[in-house]
């Protein structure tokens, strides 16, 4: 009995040292990171039947348990991962936000003042301080678009650089997971089954640490190892094997990085970026690269080629300071068209912008499968179908043919199964400049001119065979007596009297669109005069004054009467008694493809007695016709040909490209004229055209300024959105891992006390064995 007592003493020995082992153990581990708090498991021993009953024989470490909730594990591990990938989405974007927004850096000033130099210029077309000006604004908003791309090319370099080294470290965190694999599978195998807990910790912490860089999932083993899974389930780890990441070129674009599995073959399989989007700071970066930088970097692109065009245009549509037409003010980019490296063959296809207003900040794809296109925008996967007789195919502003001209066929020629992407505005900042350098070019004028007729005019001339020296002088002209659009010659002749009188210089008029014909009342320098019935001869001396039909002259000198005689013509042309005004005119996009321009000049007369009343228009509307667009917004068509226009007060009128409008009341035979501008070195309407670009709907129904804006407040409400989920996610994060803590985390002050309590155990342990040795000696002194 009492050996079987210094046993159990020997038993409860044991116990007390291996707890005091353990609690060491975790003291001394505290601060580790990664340790779960370890404790000992004892079991009785068991007992031995003496008939009388069973005696204990002590007790036995059944195991050293590590305090372990999965549970909390996993949901910390979840926060872990989605906290990094919200980190590095907060840190890049943040950047981004700044610089986007900077009320000096950013774009909003540029554009303020380049449309100041505009107005300025408007105000003032003939100073070169104010034309040199507007050509320094401008080149100040490239130097800002490319610096705003430079930095958005520089947080894409960045980007790059953080997948290589993220990469670097989840393929070094893999290998050693791995081995810790192979030892905790030994060390389970050479321990009888025993967990190997410090093993066990080590390897949680790897993962944890795995995890804030890919968000990953694992799979325990049987053997005691695990099987790392990342993404949406490319195997990273199993037991000892490891499927090593690599970083790849984008297959359509070498300037990005692209995350791929090396194959046991050697090759690389392109991972897609979205499989890692949910969590890591892998994701976080894709995520950001994708939902931000990419459309921030498209949405400026657009701005810049939207800018360009309608400015481009507006040049065109202008004369320059020499009466030139205007040439363009900046350099544009075209959409970027990419195949894949799996295509064959070539293809014809041309992308075009055609309507910089509908363009998105999207890429796209295109795919032929022999009989159907199908165009694919990437950032909400809606997908277009065409077919070849569709062609020429505009989407989303940007039209796609093969260049061919009238009739066509404009469907290209694409190798069945071959893939393009096409990027409409990627490149628009980068390839964003200025193309004058040279003040006369700015084309503040339009080039043409309207007018009517404010003044009258008798319009006199001689005809070039005159042989004689008469003159025409003190010229008039009487509106309220004058038919308008008539006009009058008067010939000189001899007179045929019967003999014995001498023939005399005499003078006749001949008038053309008069009804009926006026009379002539003449009056000579003596007082005497008369009047001649229609186109009746009348007797010429020098000096002598005539009128008719509201025209008055003096004509003075000797007019030849040899041939046809001497002839003196009149096109009158009365200044206009009504109301009515012509605006000043401007031209659209047609001007600069019409043959037929209104600038011959045109002349528009109101004819009061029509029914109803209307302009008589000469020469006739030119090919392609024109429109009418009345106040209340209908319109009414122009026919090619015709001679006569409809008029309501404020109609609007727009005949091969030449848009006027004519508003008030105009009297019979008032006129309007359409020419060509003369005066481009003072004339200011094409730059108020360029002004009013600052204003007008030219991106997706918004102005530039705001289409900025909309991208500014698009990243500063991302911004908002990823910090304050990040900080709520921070928030439960730590509230996990204070509950994890608290359950497996050590505790000095409990440790202490259970290192109190083992040393009581092994002292009364101590107890026991000298009991048993005490009665030991007694059994051997008594048998002695």
């Amino acid at each position: 009995m009492a050996t079987n007592i210094f046993s159990i003493g020997q038993s409860a020995l044991q116990a007390a040292m291996a707890a005091q082992a353990t609690t060491s153990h975790n003291i001394s581990n505290a601060t580790t990171p990664g340790y779960n708090r370890q404790e000992v498991v004892q079991s009785s021993a068991g007992g031995i039947n003496y008939g009388y009953g069973f005696v204990g024989q002590g007790t036995q470490v059944t195991e050293i348990k590590r305090v372990y909730n999965d549970f909390l594990t996993k949901q910390a591990l979840a926060s872990q991962t989605s906290a990094s990938s919200l980190d590095a989405y907060y840190s890049e974007i943040s950047q981004i936000n700044n610089m986007v927004a900077d009320t000096k850096a950013g774009l909003s000033p540029s554009l303020q003042d380049f449309f100041a130099a505009i107005q300025n210029l408007a105000s003032n077309p003939n100073t070169q301080a104010s034309r040199q000006s507007v050509l320094s604004q401008a080149s100040s908003l490239v130097a800002r678009v490319t610096s705003i791309n430079d930095q958005l090319s520089a947080s894409s370099a960045s980007v790059n650089s953080q997948i290589t080294s993220t990469v670097t470290t989840i393929n070094s965190y893999a290998q050693q997971i791995a081995q810790l694999n192979k030892a905790i599978v030994s060390a389970i195998g050479t321990g009888g089954g025993q967990q190997p807990n410090d093993l066990l910790d080590q390897r949680d912490q790897l993962v944890a640490e795995l995890n804030k860089y890919v968000k990953i999932t694992t799979v325990p083993q049987d053997t005691g190892a695990v099987s790392v899974f990342i993404g949406t389930g490319q195997s990273l780890v199993t037991g000892e094997n490891v499927t090593q990441l690599a970083v790849t070129n984008s297959p359509t674009d070498v300037s990005r990085l692209q995350i791929g599995q090396v194959t046991t073959g050697g090759t690389t399989s392109t991972i897609p970026d979205s499989f890692f989007y949910d969590g890591g700071s892998l994701g976080g970066l894709l995520k950001y690269r994708s939902e931000t930088l990419d459309p921030t970097q498209n949405a400026l692109g657009r701005i810049a080629i939207a800018l360009g065009t309608a400015f481009n245009q507006q040049q065109q549509l202008g004369l320059d300071q020499n009466g030139n037409p205007g040439t363009n003010m900046f350099n544009v980019s075209s959409p970027n068209l990419i195949g894949y490296p799996t295509n064959t063959g070539t293809t014809d296809l041309k992308a075009t912008i055609t309507d910089p207003s509908a363009l998105s900040t999207s890429d796209y794809t295109l795919t032929y499968d022999g009989t159907n296109y199908t165009f694919t925008r990437l950032s909400d996967n809606t997908k277009t179908v065409k077919a070849a007789g569709d062609f020429p195919v505009t989407l989303d502003g940007v039209t796609y043919s093969n260049g061919a001209a009238a009739p066509g066929p404009y469907a290209p020629a694409i190798p069945s199964g071959n893939i393009y992407k096409i990027q409409p505005t990627a490149n628009g900042a980068a390839g964003f400049s200025l193309a004058l350098n040279n003040t006369q070019l700015l084309a503040t004028a339009a080039p043409i001119s309207t007018s009517i007729n404010a003044t009258n005019n008798v319009n006199a001339s001689t005809a070039a065979t005159n042989t004689g020296n008469a003159l025409i002088s003190s010229t008039s002209l009487d509106p309220t007596k004058f038919q308008q659009g008539s006009s009058v010659s008067f010939s000189a002749s001899l007179s045929t009297p019967t003999p014995p009188a001498t023939p005399v210089t005499q003078l006749s008029a001949a008038w053309s669109g008069a009804s009926p014909v006026p009379d002539v009342v003449y009056s000579y320098p003596d007082g005497t005069g008369g009047t001649a019935t229609g186109g009746a001869p009348f007797a010429y001396q020098s000096g002598m004054t005539i009128t008719s039909g509201g025209v008055s002259f003096t004509l003075t000198g000797t007019p030849s009467t040899s041939g046809t005689g001497d002839q003196f013509n009149f096109a009158p042309v009365a200044a206009n008694k009504g109301t009515a005004t012509i605006s000043t005119g401007s031209v659209t996009p047609a001007y600069l493809t019409t043959t037929t321009p209104l600038t011959k000049p045109t002349t528009l007369e109101y004819d009061a007695t029509a029914t109803p009343p209307n302009f008589s228009i000469s020469p006739a509307v030119p090919a392609g016709g024109g429109t009418i667009t009345h106040k209340d917004g209908t319109t009414t068509t122009i026919g090619a040909g015709v001679t006569v226009l409809p008029y309501t007060a404020g109609d609007t009128y727009e005949i091969s490209g030449v848009s006027f409008q004519i508003s008030g009341q105009p009297s019979d035979g008032d006129q309007f004229t359409i020419s060509a501008n003369t005066n481009a070195a003072s004339d200011n309407r094409n730059m108020l055209a360029m002004g009013n670009l600052q204003t007008a709907k030219t991106i997706n129904g918004t102005n530039f300024q705001g289409s900025y804006s909309q991208l500014v407040a698009t990243i500063g409400n991302k911004t908002n959105e990823i910090n304050v989920t990040n900080t709520a996610e921070k928030a439960r994060l730590t509230a996990i891992q204070t509950q994890q803590q608290s359950e497996s985390g050590v505790n000095q002050d409990e440790e202490l006390a259970q290192m109190i309590r083992n040393q009581q155990q092994y002292q009364a342990a101590a107890k026991i064995i000298q009991a048993a040795s005490d009665m030991i000696n007694v059994l051997l002194t008594l048998g002695g």
